[in-house]
């Protein structure tokens, strides 16, 4: 795209366009996953799930996948519009639509990390915010 040949050009945005919208589909179907994971747990829950806090780090995950499908169909916009369209001439879109989105992904997913889980499976230490935490897990040893 960094070519002076219009051709070339064209050939990369189509290129970029079609590449986000194949992240789209994946990215939708690694929710749909997440969601029938998360049905199937409710129906049939194991003496396991039943100590684990799964709830709010799935529901972390949806409100973080919620965040990154905005962005991405924002780029999709944003790359459809062209070099010249609305969205690329005025970087306050740019702040809200990918910044703002990505810091509350970040944030979202410091404050529910994810170790925890690993950290009551196998014993160790969590993040509990800025700080570590040992957590008295169920240990495989």
């Amino acid at each position: 795209m960094g070519t002076k040949n219009a051709k070339s050009r064209d050939l990369g945005e189509k290129i970029i366009v079609g590449g986000l919208f194949v992240q789209i589909v994946f990215f939708g179907v690694f929710v749909l996953a997440a969601a029938l994971f998360h049905l199937r747990v409710l129906r049939k829950p194991t003496s396991r799930s039943a100590d684990m806090p799964w709830r709010k780090h799935l529901i972390a995950l949806y409100l973080t996948s919620i965040f990154i499908l905005v962005r991405s169909i924002f780029r999709v916009v944003e790359f459809l519009q062209g070099w010249d369209g609305y969205l690329l001439r005025y970087e306050a879109f740019l702040y809200v639509f990918d910044s703002v989105l990505m810091l509350a992904v970040m944030t979202v997913m410091n404050v529910f990390h994810p170790s925890e889980i690993k950290a009551l499976l196998y014993g160790g230490k969590a993040s509990r915010g800025i700080k570590m935490v040992d957590l008295q897990g169920l240990n495989k040893e």
